[in-house]
């Protein structure tokens, strides 16, 4: 081809080219490219605003016969004694064989206390094992009865022959008492009786309370054939609680914490428009449940921190109740500072991934639960508003968000 004919081929298609790039909605920094002018939204609503919004607290996770401690105290405005019971054995067993008891000496009681949620206000406090005058069934115990349907004699716990007491004279995470009765007398009774009707441990002296975290019989039995004692350790069979005051029971406010161990369980459905923009399919960078805490409760309110997980659930709350089931959680935890709840600061739950699972091809159900973590924990709990609360204190929902984009292409 001449050399003419090319530069005039050039100078004919070079134009043409450059005008179509120039007019290409797909070329780099136009403005009708899809997706360009996307915005990203940073929204709060209420969960008034959702119709299929739905809270509620369910209780009875964990009982004082299951919590990890035994509270105790003699305060002016509460009381609490704690039980206990020791299934004494009939036999022992050896490194060789196993023989009966023939007889019981040296026993002592050793409680352990934690001291860092026992209050000591002043001294001396008197602890005292007191016998019961009815036999107490740990998860049924309460400060009126020692069983369901069977009444104290006296209500807290009709109190008998005095077992052991011990004064303290200041702060310390062991006490050891011994017994002020016959020894081998109460032991065999307690052998006999499966623990009988078990012991109280009271308190004596200005207002305290403790945390006990373990209680251990200590003995020495001697086995029949036998001449030296075989040292043992055995720790409560049985063991709670009681309250006077109980714990209220929960109301429409959404409860975490305390004993019976309260959780807050919710479900919703996201909206498919969030003011005008579509939520459905958005892109979701960030989403929280945003719980405002209300005033601290008359007398139970948690008095240190607490440890709260979220849980994802495999069943509908409303229905199942507390046997609903719970898939997984997650791998941090929430921690609830009373005085920032005092303050009134919200706490916030992320739920990114879930609502960005929820939305991405329709929108799901979303539900989800709040717990402590472990239940039981504290005695104390704290609440916040629900559905059913004044506007400022109902649950929000965050989403950050950046709808899906407008392919079409002119």
């Amino acid at each position: 081809m001449n050399g003419w004919r090319l530069a005039a081929l050039v100078a004919t298609v070079l134009p043409v080219l450059l005008g179509a790039c120039a007019e290409d909605p797909l070329s780099l920094g136009s403005e009708k490219a899809p997706g360009a002018g996307v915005e990203t939204r940073d929204v709060t609503i209420s969960v008034s605003e959702l119709s299929t919004w739905r809270d509620t607290t369910l209780t009875g996770f964990a009982r004082p016969s299951t919590a990890r401690f035994v509270y105790v105290s003699a305060g002016a405005d509460a009381s609490s004694r704690g039980l206990a019971r020791f299934n004494v054995p009939d036999t022992i067993r050896t490194f060789v064989d196993t023989l009966p008891v023939a007889k019981f000496e040296e026993v002592a009681f050793e409680l352990r206390f934690d001291t860092a949620r026992s209050e000591f206000t002043d001294f001396p406090i008197t602890v005292k094992l007191v016998e019961l005058g009815e036999r107490f069934e740990p998860h049924r115990a309460t400060w009126q009865e020692a069983a369901a349907g069977v009444p104290w004699t006296e209500p807290g716990g009709s109190l008998g022959v005095e077992i052991a007491s011990a004064v303290l004279e200041a702060a310390t995470d062991t006490l050891v008492m011994t017994p002020t009765v016959a020894e081998d007398s109460l032991m065999k009774a307690w052998q006999r009786e499966d623990g009988g009707n078990g012991l109280a441990i009271v308190l004596e002296g200005p207002d305290a309370s403790l945390r006990i975290t373990q209680m251990v019989l200590r003995y020495d039995p001697t086995l029949v054939g036998r001449t030296l004692p075989v040292p043992q350790f055995q720790f409560w069979d049985d063991h709670a609680f009681i309250l006077d005051p109980p714990q209220p029971p929960a109301g429409t406010e959404l409860r975490l914490g305390g004993l019976p161990a309260s959780r807050i369980y919710f479900e919703f459905v996201p909206p498919r428009l969030v003011g005008e923009a579509e939520l459905e399919g958005a892109t979701v960078s960030q989403a929280e449940v945003i719980l405002h805490p209300l005033t601290a409760p008359e007398r139970w309110a948690a008095e240190r921190t607490i440890e709260a997980r979220k849980v994802s659930l495999l069943g509908d709350p409303f229905e199942i109740g507390e046997k609903t089931p719970i898939g997984s959680g997650d791998l941090t935890t929430t921690t609830l500072d009373p005085e920032r709840l005092r303050e009134g600061e919200p706490v916030r739950l992320d739920i990114t991934f879930l609502m960005a699972r929820a939305v991405r091809d329709s929108l799901k159900r979303i539900r989800l639960g709040f717990r402590a973590d472990p239940d039981a924990q504290a005695l104390g709990y704290w609440e916040f508003g629900s559905a059913e609360s004044p506007s400022a204190l109902r649950p929000q929902i965050r989403i950050v968000f950046s709808s899906a984009p407008d392919f079409t292409v002119p």
